[in-house]
């Protein structure tokens, strides 16, 4: 096969970039990556004894009403969709239209998915919600996702056929997407929400043994909830990858590289996992251009040391923390008088609630919750 040629003279120095690593610092990132992923683990790390005589701190959480709302079932859908579904149709539709704001995107490509709330105890459950493949992310709406089991069969709702104008009949489910979101959803119970894309710096970086080093808040961010790496065995549709790639996930990280295809991020919530793969592409875009800057020369790289990155470490801990004049005002609403209770700021709901809004300006309302 015809080797393309080079988009363009940036794309030559990264290049160039990825050639001249050392040896020396081939096994810096080996070791880097092999710590990235132990740091994570319980069995890896050890915490001191606390004061049993210390009442532990309460966490307030500063967000006294929902960041994110979202409008009332249509008339023509209210026997089709429950309440709370019809909340996370559109909570993952607006994730759709964010992520190709983004660019976090190929043609009709990659995926976002979210548990259906309360269908573990249905028949044929759990079920998640999933894009209709052919249907691009800026024509994602709330009624033309699609609802599968972990089989990936659809299970079919009564949506008036206007609603599915784009992809008329049942749907289609693209098989990758399908081998690899039910194998994380089926295997950890804590995610609901998983988010897999094509960002260009971040797929690049997954084609290097680089992994992502600890060069920016956004990278420690990634680093501090988990970061672990599957090989690349090619195209994600054979099932039989499926136990190897939630044994290489773990039993708590958020964020998974493929190697020589892209992230996924698995989270609780879709906020956080809208959190986590902004933090990642910004940490991959972030390594990219320095290493670029740099010819690849190490040395010129500002690598934190070990004492340095466990103090890194630390804050990270503290990220959504509020200043402490905040508690005085918590604390006369919850009868709190300890010391070392801590006001939380909702980070990741507050960073989904200004990429939302802003689809919605983009997008209209009406095009996106329908």
């Amino acid at each position: 096969m015809q080797t393309p040629p080079l988009a363009s003279s940036g794309t030559f120095l990264l290049a160039c970039v990825l050639i001249s690593l050392s040896t020396h610092v081939e096994a810096f990132v080996l070791s880097s990556r092999a710590h990235h992923y132990c740091h994570n683990h319980n069995s890896c790390s050890s915490s001191s004894s606390l004061s049993s005589t210390k009442s532990p701190p309460i966490i307030i959480n500063e967000e006294v009403s929902c960041l994110n709302t979202y409008p009332s079932i249509p008339s023509d859908l209210e026997g089709c969709f429950t309440d709370r579904e019809w909340e996370q149709r559109c909570s993952l539709a607006v994730s759709y239209r964010i992520a190709y704001l983004h660019d976090w995107h190929e043609n009709v490509f990659n995926h976002i998915t979210l548990k259906v709330d309360g269908s573990d105890s249905e028949p044929g459950g759990p079920y998640f919600l999933l894009n209709d493949f052919g249907i691009g992310f800026d024509e994602i709406t709330a009624s033309n996702l699609l609802k599968v089991n972990l089989d990936g069969m659809i299970i079919q709702q009564s949506i008036p056929a206007d609603r599915r104008e784009i992809n008329p009949g049942k749907g289609r489910v693209f098989k990758p997407g399908y081998v690899l979101h039910s194998a994380i959803h089926e295997a950890r119970h804590d995610v609901h929400a998983i988010w897999h894309g094509h960002d260009l710096d971040a797929s690049a970086l997954s084609q290097t043994t680089l992994g992502i080093l600890p060069l920016s808040q956004e990278a420690s961010y990634v680093l501090k909830k988990g970061l672990s790496f599957h090989p690349f065995e090619g195209s994600a549709n054979d099932e039989s990858e499926q136990p190897r790639l939630v044994a290489n996930l773990g039993p708590t990280n958020q964020f998974l590289l493929l190697e020589d295809h892209g992230p996924i991020v698995a989270c609780p919530t879709i906020e956080e996992a809208f959190h986590g793969m902004y933090f990642l592409t910004r940490a991959c875009k972030y390594q990219m251009k320095s290493f670029a800057a740099v010819g690849g020369d190490l040395s010129r790289i500002n690598i934190p040391d070990d004492e340095s990155k466990d103090e890194i470490m630390r804050r990270i801990d503290n990220f959504d923390e509020a200043p402490a004049a905040a508690k005085c005002t918590a604390s006369n609403t919850t009868n709190s008088h300890n010391k070392d209770d801590v006001v939380m700021h909702d980070t990741s709901g507050l960073m989904f609630a200004y990429a939302r809004r802003s689809a919605e300006r983009v997008f209209g309302k009406d095009q996106i919750y329908r």
